[in-house]
């Protein structure tokens, strides 16, 4: 899991970098929403291992 957010993070800072530049800024709106979609999936992720330790 922890590889998961490792991974989610670096391509965190890839995107803010890359949206700073103005050929690469019209992708990076998709990009923002796979990187929410990914946060989303990490954390339920996480929930769902806890679960399992706890139950």
């Amino acid at each position: 899991m922890e590889e998961l957010n490792q991974i989610t993070d670096q391509l965190k800072g890839e995107v803010n970098k890359a949206a700073k530049n103005p050929f690469a800024s019209k992708i990076m709106s998709p990009l923002r929403l796979v990187l929410v979609w990914m946060n989303g999936v990490n954390q339920k992720l996480m929930e769902l291992e806890q679960r399992g330790k706890h139950g």
